[in-house]
């Protein structure tokens, strides 16, 4: 490997055809071998051009992204301070090098770490628009790396990684505040996702809601319905009761949270419960905000 040497600082070492500035580090105090193996490694590990040539094997053109995180880098920072079984967590994701990264390692060590990823729109200066570069370029990365690119020098871009992983966008905060426009109350859809999200922390499907049985979806440990229309005189006049309540059908094994105005049932009542069948049932009144139109 060829080096130069140019004053006590810097010398130059030549890689992949190229000449690549280093800085020389002195400790004033007496360090263990270790210490100055596992400093000097950090400045020999890998540069932003190879980050590039890197993205240009996955995505087949040049001049992809602009500084790109090296993967080597990263698996060091990654390796040095986690445990196999980490989550690490990227929140300027970028080119998806982190994600990258742990697949890599993991690969390497059978390690199990997990990654999340977090990346809003940019503007690019390549196409002088605001883009989606979660969409266009960090999840694609992930999505070929993953399946293997087959055109690709590298071994490891060639084989991929046996793995998956899962792609959320942001919707718009689910704050009552946020859907009470004027005197205009939240629509059906609006109110599910609200109470369905702030009842079971997890993410709201529009496509499973059912009207007619005034089911909204279902949870890891919920069945949730909602008894709501967006309309003052239904709030006032619709309560949860023991018709209604028959009509939910046979106990699944899961509980059943019922969202309504108000309700005219005991569920305290054991003896009732048990001769109707209404064994799981939670209720839950409606946030009272949504009765409180603005002037």
């Amino acid at each position: 490997m060829d080096i130069i040497i140019k004053g006590d600082l810097i010398y130059w070492k030549k890689k992949d055809e190229k000449w690549i500035p280093y800085e020389k580090v002195y400790f004033e105090e007496e360090v263990s071998a270790k210490t100055i193996k596992e400093r000097s490694i950090l400045y020999d590990l890998a540069t932003t051009g190879d980050a590039t040539k890197m993205l240009t094997e996955i995505f087949g053109e040049k001049d992809i992204f602009e500084n790109a995180k090296p993967i080597d880098l990263i698996k060091f920072c990654i390796q040095y301070t986690t445990d196999s079984n980490s989550i690490i967590l990227d929140s300027f994701a970028g080119s998806g090098t982190t994600a990258h990264a742990v697949l890599d390692l993991n690969k390497e060590d059978k390690g199990t770490r997990k990654f999340i990823l977090v990346q809003c729109d940019e503007f690019s200066k390549k196409t002088k628009k605001i883009e989606n570069l979660c969409d266009s370029i960090t999840t694609e990365r992930v999505k070929r790396i993953i399946k293997g690119i087959k055109t690709a020098k590298d071994e490891k871009l060639k084989e991929g990684f046996d793995d998956t992983f899962s792609y959320f966008e942001l919707g718009d905060p689910i704050e009552m505040e946020s859907i009470l426009e004027g005197k205009k109350l939240p629509s059906y859809e609006e109110l599910a996702r609200y109470v369905f999200y702030t009842a079971t922390g997890e993410e709201f499907e529009a496509k499973k809601i059912n009207k007619k049985k005034n089911y909204i979806g279902e949870s890891r440990e919920y069945e949730a319905y909602l008894f709501y229309e967006p309309d003052i005189e239904y709030l006032k006049a619709t309560a949860f009761d023991l018709n209604k309540a028959k009509a939910l059908g046979p106990y699944k094994g899961k509980k059943r949270l019922i969202f309504a105005p108000s309700k005219y049932l005991d569920l305290n009542d054991s003896e009732l419960v048990e001769r109707h069948g209404l064994k799981g049932i939670d209720y839950c009144q409606l946030p009272f905000e949504i009765y409180k139109l603005k002037e």
